[in-house]
Parts: C-alpha cells; sequence; structure tokens
C-alpha cells in the first residue's frame, strides 16, 4: 500500500467514526432542546389556565371550554396527584394505523371543591420534521467538510511527495551496467534534497564497486584459462608417452578430470557474473518448442545410452521476446539435470502449455530441498560428477527475464515448472 494510500486511510476512518458519533449525538441533544422547549411551553399554559380559573366557574362552563379546545381534556379525578409530563403516541383516526407523537401534561386543579384531571396536548409531528431537517443538514454539512478535508489532503500530500515519487521512479528503472547519469528532481524541501544526495552518492560508489568487480571476474576468468588449457594439453601429451604404468595412467586421468572440471566450474562461475551483471541485454522472438525439440536431438545419445522412454507434449505454440543465449541455457540445464539424475530405463516427459514448460524425471525416491536447490554449490547426497551451479544459474536467468520457476516431487517424479508469463 502506498504511502499516501495509507495517510488517506488514516484520514477517512477517523471521519467515518467520527460521522457515526457526532450525527446520533447531535441528533439525541436536539431533541432533547426541542422536548424542553415544548414542555416549557406547556407549563407555561398550565400555569396561565390555572391564573384564569376562579371560584365562581361552574362545571358545565369547564365542559363547553374543554370541548372548544381539543388539545385541551377535562375529567374528573377522584384524588389529588402531582404534575406529570410525558409523550404519548395517539391514533388521528379509528381505522389508521399510524400514530402520532403527543407531547402531554397531566395536572390536578380544584373547582368547586371537585378534583379534576387537567390533560393538555401538543402534536410533536411539527417538532419531528424539523428534527430530521436539522440532522440532515447537519449530516450534509459534515460529510461536505470531511470530503472536502481528503480532497484538499489528497491533492497536497501528492504535491508534497512528487519529488519523492519521481526520485523512486528513476532509481528503479537504473542500471549499473549502462551508467546513464540520473536526474533527480530538484526540490527546496530539504529531506528530499538530503536523500537526492545520498542517493548521488550512494549510487556512484556502487558503479565504482560494480566496475572492480566486474573487472576482477572478467581478469580471473581469462587469466585461468590459459593456464587450465596448457595444463590440459600437457596432460594429453603425457598420456602419449610410452612406456606408462597403469598407476600413472590413473593418476593422469584423474588430473584431467579435474582440469575439466576446473575449467567447467570457471565458465560457470563467470556465467553467473554475466547474468548477474546483466550483460546479455539483446533480445529476440524465441519459439521455445523448437528449442526444446533441439535439445532433446542433442541428448539423444545419453538418453539411448539410459534407456530412457522420452514423451514430450507441445499444446500451445510458444513465442517469446527474451535473450536466447540465457534461454538455451535455461532450457540446456533443465534438460541436462532431468538426463544426468535419470535413472536406467527412466522416464522424461516435457509439456508446453499455457506458457508454462514443465520437464519431469525419474530419478532418486528422495525429493530435493525446496529451500537449498538454488543455493550454489548445493549437491544432493553422494552426487559428485555436478558443480552445484546448474540451477543457481537457471533461478538466476528466470529473476532478470521475470519468469517464474516452481519445483514439485510427484509421484516419485522431479519436476520442474517454467512460467513465462507469471502473474505478477
Amino acid at each position: 500500500m502506498k504511502l499516501l494510500t495509507k495517510t488517506l486511510k488514516s484520514y477517512l476512518i477517523y471521519s467515518s467514526l467520527l460521522l457515526l458519533v457526532t450525527v446520533p449525538l447531535f441528533y439525541f441533544v436536539v431533541k432533547r432542546v426541542l422536548l424542553h422547549s415544548v414542555d416549557k411551553s406547556l407549563k407555561t399554559q398550565l400555569r396561565d389556565i390555572r391564573s384564569n380559573l376562579n371560584a365562581n366557574i361552574s362545571t358545565a362552563d369547564l365542559q363547553v371550554w374543554s370541548r372548544l379546545d381539543k388539545d385541551i381534556h377535562l375529567e374528573k379525578s377522584g384524588t389529588y396527584f402531582n404534575d406529570r409530563i410525558y409523550t404519548r403516541y395517539i391514533k388521528t383516526r379509528e381505522n389508521d394505523d399510524d400514530q402520532v407523537p403527543y407531547r402531554q401534561i397531566e395536572s390536578c386543579i380544584s373547582v368547586n371543591g371537585q378534583y379534576y384531571k387537567l390533560t393538555i396536548s401538543t402534536s410533536l409531528v411539527e417538532n419531528e420534521d424539523l428534527l430530521a431537517s436539522i440532522v440532515l443538514v447537519e449530516a450534509l454539512l459534515l460529510v461536505a467538510l470531511m470530503s472536502g478535508m481528503l480532497w484538499i489532503n489528497r491533492n497536497i500530500s501528492r504535491k508534497l511527495w512528487a519529488p519523492f515519487y519521481e526520485t523512486l521512479s528513476k532509481i528503479q528503472g537504473y542500471e549499473f551496467n549502462k551508467h546513464a547519469s540520473i536526474d533527480l528532481k530538484k526540490t527546496n524541501t530539504t529531506e528530499f534534497m538530503d536523500l537526492n544526495r545520498c542517493l548521488e552518492n550512494l549510487l556512484n560508489k556502487n558503479y565504482d564497486t560494480y566496475l572492480v568487480q566486474k573487472e576482477f571476474t572478467e581478469n580471473a576468468s581469462h587469466e585461468l584459462q590459459t593456464p587450465l588449457a596448457i595444463f590440459q594439453s600437457q596432460l594429453e601429451l603425457l598420456m602419449q608417452t610410452s612406456p606408462l604404468t597403469e598407476e600413472q595412467a590413473g593418476l593422469i586421468n584423474s588430473l584431467e578430470t579435474n582440469n575439466k572440471r576446473l575449467a567447467r566450474l570457471n565458465r560457470s562461475l563467470l556465467l553467473l557474473t554475466k547474468i548477474e551483471n546483466e550483460e546479455y541485454q539483446p533480445t529476440e522472438f524465441i519459439d521455445i518448442s523448437e528449442l526444446v525439440k533441439k535439445f532433446i536431438q542433442s541428448y539423444q545419445y545419453y538418453s539411448q545410452k539410459k534407456e530412457l522412454k522420452i514423451m514430450e507434449e507441445y499444446n500451445d505454440p510458444l513465442m517469446i521476446q527474451a535473450n536466447k543465449t540465457l534461454i538455451e541455457i535455461l532450457i540446456g540445464n533443465l534438460i541436462s539435470n532431468a538426463v544426468r539424475h535419470n535413472i536406467p530405463g527412466g522416464r522424461l516427459w516435457i509439456a508446453l502449455q499455457g506458457g508454462v514448460l514443465s520437464i519431469k524425471n525419474s530419478g532418486a525416491e528422495e525429493g530435493l530441498e525446496t529451500d537449498k536447490i538454488y543455493q550454489r554449490f548445493y549437491k544432493k547426497g553422494a552426487e559428485k560428477d555436478g558443480l552445484g551451479l546448474g540451477l543457481a544459474i537457471v533461478q538466476r536467468i528466470c529473476n532478470i527475464s521475470h519468469f517464474s520457476i516452481q519445483y514439485q516431487h510427484p509421484e516419485g517424479m522431479h519436476e520442474f515448472k517454467i512460467n513465462f508469463f507469471p502473474v505478477s
């Protein structure tokens, strides 16, 4: 989640909570104020009625007065009681289920020695409508205020963080092997100025380190190739000398094997370094199925020697744009491993479908350790003929080419899957 999104998310959560708390609270406060106003009006009306009553008023006058004002109801009461105010819901019509809220005050008055219960009512419908309108206006104002604040904050934050995002974009596209000059956007924000200055210094130092490492690797590889080639030629001459005892021949053969292993190790390490330095830049369109068929043909001798049963299944044609040398190394290493580590009379199954190349072979019953198989010089069990760099090279090619690789061990088979178009 982006930094700006996190900030706006915090504001949004706070605003939503504020809205959820403020609107109900405002509703109850306003409702209380309106009820207090109605109660005050009822009490004033009651006080005026009591002050206008006199001892000479008759019961008939009270009945006539009660019928003239629908909001006033008068009935006899046997006992005296204190004033009380309450809300009551009354049906306005006989067949109508809707009930209208009324605020009522009940009081006991004495006329000619007789107690009467005086009830004064006032409708709360207008108050409820007024309350709903006030709360609606208040809620809309709050929503408009918070939306405006979020919009202003979003735009201001976007402008403030623009230099950071531009710097980040340029850093992500920077490549050491090209060493293109990086022009970071000028800004008057102190923190971003310090960040740009530190990044420029860091990139320059890393580029110098990259050049030293590259030069050392190339020199070391070149200097090692010459003595290895000379050593190999001298061993071949030594093998042609006579007389040559069986013990001497064994020693020379061992030296030749180790020398070839050392030469292969040197080439593999140089290849890994070039891949990591991203020196394989040119790309072209490659037909994966044709490339796989070519490697299967090249390993036909070893497959027949082991009596392997090869099954090929090409359901979908696949063309990708990549560096051909790297793709050849990638597929060649996987097929080579599937043949070399297979068992006599074993199976090799290759399938290409939906942008996924699957290479599955029989072999050791135990699966490989998924957390170690891509480490350099990792070997399983008593394996001695390999260098332990093949899968490390495969993984590195997949990483820089944006492929995904997956290892599985279903039903005693070792399976590697290369997804050339992984979903990010």
